[in-house]
């Protein structure tokens, strides 16, 4: 009887749940792929900005982790810290995921993760009749953005972050990776002038609002009805930014779901090797999960 050990890596991490959501995911994956872990430790590996990544790799490894996820801000300093990449993780020059497994081996399941729950929430979701606004312009951003673009072409994409310098690199991968909509980018004193009046998909995809850095960087946005706000933080699960578009009747959508399912695909990768092209989850399956951690974070 062995103990798959997993941890999470990455910056002010105290708050997250990912245990338990590993811990969940392991009920349902581990007897379906014929595992032979019989327990799950998951652990969180709360490191500062100089965090010495190589180093931590080579002591996980030798401690005996099969995996780890990677979080804000290490995602992009891992990537070519591992000895091969999935095509995502490739194209995107970061990584979430590592799997130790012979070489150490990195992949990307933010991007997928995020498509699969917008699609269990939507499955009508079609990108093509939407303005797109991403605030925001870190890895986490590029690896929902890439999914998006490469699968659907918006009618047009807007990045809005601080740093113009860092909205100009995601606009021009954007357009390198899936050229064809109109790329502006934008500062956020500038959001609330936005001049597409309809059907608006603003993805949330920084910190701000979270339990460690509350605020709404969309705070003079002018929702509608027909919009659409996708937040990805998960805690609290109704940001400010997601009440005052629900508050306008616009469609909303928290960050818990794509949590699962990258999750999912991670745990995955670990007990078979093998990256999953889809979800490795049931509609039930997923429902049930979703449910009980929802009931925790109330």
């Amino acid at each position: 009887m062995s103990v798959l050990k997993a941890a999470l890596i990455g910056n002010n991490i105290a708050h997250s749940i990912s245990p338990r959501v590993h811990e969940e995911l392991f009920r349902v994956l581990a007897p379906r792929a014929g595992s032979a872990f019989s327990s799950l430790d998951y652990t969180l590996n709360d490191c500062d900005e100089k965090c010495d990544l190589a180093d931590w790799l080579k002591k996980a490894r030798n401690n005996g982790l099969t995996g780890a996820n990677v979080t804000i801000p290490f995602k992009g300093d891992a990537w070519p810290l591992v000895d091969e990449t999935d095509v995502a993780a490739s194209v995107l020059e970061s990584i979430n995921t590592i799997a130790f497994n012979g070489n150490v081996k990195g992949a990307s399941t933010d991007g997928e993760g995020f498509l699969q729950a917008l699609l269990r929430e939507h499955p009508e979701f079609n990108l093509e009749k939407y303005h797109v606004i991403c605030l925001g312009a870190g890895n986490t951003s590029r690896a929902v953005l890439y999914s998006l673009c490469t699968r659907w072409m918006p009618k047009t994409l807007t990045i809005v972050n601080r740093t113009l310098e860092h909205a100009e690199d995601l606009a021009n991968f954007c357009v390198a990776q899936a050229p064809g909509p109109t790329v502006q980018i934008m500062s956020f004193a500038d959001l609330e002038k936005y001049a597409e009046p309809r059907y608006r998909l603003v993805l949330q995809t920084t910190p701000v609002g979270s339990v460690t850095e509350p605020g709404n960087l969309a705070a003079g946005f002018a929702w509608d009805e027909l919009d659409f706000a996708i937040d990805l933080t998960y805690k609290p699960l109704q940001t400010p930014f997601l009440a005052a578009a629900q508050e306008a009747g616009a469609k909303t959508m928290n960050g818990l779901g794509m949590l699962i399912e990258q999750a999912a695909l991670s745990q995955q990768y670990w007990l078979t090797g093998e990256l999953a092209a889809t979800s490795p989850l049931s509609d039930e399956e997923y429902q049930t999960i979703k449910a009980r951690l929802e009931k925790e974070l109330m």
